[in-house]
């Protein structure tokens, strides 16, 4: 496909999910104390569509001669665990499950980090409920009645205006800008690297890949703004040629929509296409499948040539 004709699909995505930037949306910097473990830590305020939205930057101390660095951003539902913070929302969390302050591993790995809330949880963030309708129901009716705009569109918006402020660091490389996301912030991953040319390579864990699969119906999505004519394959294949992996543990991504990552390789030149990390330990993002998509995307990051992505892990 053309370049010109990769252009009109990535604005008719962009325009069916109402994914555009708040066009007065800024941003504010404010840091924090160093973290002992090594990384600069900063409250990066993204002010977009009258909500103000407490993204955090992790950057490793730099050491000798300054030079610009990749950055990696990493959506989740809230910034604080993703930085290791307890919240109301994982309070119940059992301690024995894998960790979810993918900022921080990325921090402590050398790999600068930026996590951006989702703005259905800021939103939903006093709520007692636990169940996903209960909890993200209000707030996406009250989106609906406000905008005209997909859910899902509104936080991919969120997310073009993190890139912007990430480009307004005099230290971060801007061809090394990537993204990581796992469920929730792995479909995040797949649209902003798909619609935002200027994210270099990515990641997304186990995010549902088919508009058929996992819960894209969910208001908090798409609700029942759903296309007939196309699927994620498309989407995916809007992310070529740069590198990205998917994720797949058999519950979300498997081999139910392997067909879909089949049929986006044909976006990418012969030989290529993503890469898939299949491994068994169904949704949960192990810390072992964390460090290895966290290390193969790193190299990316680091490779000039994108037509020259790295291998994917071993599972």
């Amino acid at each position: 496909m053309t370049s010109d004709a990769r252009s009109v699909r990535v604005q008719w995505w962009r325009d069916w999910l109402g994914a555009e930037r708040d066009p007065r949306g800024t941003w504010s910097l404010h840091p924090r104390p160093d973290n002992p473990e090594g990384w600069q830590d900063a409250d990066l305020v993204l002010h977009s569509y009258g909500t103000d939205l407490g993204a955090r930057l992790l950057r490793p101390v730099p050491t000798g001669r300054q030079q610009r660095s990749p950055v990696v951003i990493v959506p989740f539902y809230e910034t604080a665990t993703l930085v290791g913070e307890p919240c109301l929302r994982t309070a119940q969390r059992p301690p024995d499950r894998p960790t979810q302050a993918y900022a921080v591993e990325l921090a402590r790995r050398g790999v600068a980090a930026l996590a951006v809330p989702w703005w259905f949880e800021q939103m939903a963030a006093g709520s007692p409920a636990r169940n996903l309708a209960e909890r993200y129901g209000p707030p996406a009716a009250a989106h609906a009645a406000a905008q005209d705009r997909t859910a899902l569109g509104r936080s991919i918006a969120d997310l073009f205006l993190a890139v912007d402020a990430l480009l307004d660091q005099d230290w971060v490389d801007p061809e090394r800008i990537g993204v990581h996301g796992h469920s929730l912030g792995g479909k995040l991953a797949l649209h902003l690297a798909a619609l935002d040319d200027r994210v270099a390579a990515g990641v997304a864990h186990e995010p549902g890949l088919g508009l058929q699969h996992s819960n894209w119906d969910a208001p908090w999505y798409l609700g029942t703004h759903l296309p007939e004519e196309v699927d994620h394959d498309e989407l995916l294949g809007l992310v070529a040629p740069r590198p990205f992996l998917i994720g797949a543990g058999g519950d979300s991504d498997g081999e139910h929509n392997a067909d879909l990552v089949r049929r986006a390789a044909d976006w990418w030149p012969a030989g290529q296409g993503p890469q898939v990390l299949r491994h068994e330990h169904g949704h949960p993002l192990t810390e072992e499948v964390l460090s290895r998509t966290i290390s193969w995307l790193a190299e990316a990051l680091q490779r000039p040539d994108a037509s020259r992505p790295p291998a994917p892990p071993a599972a």
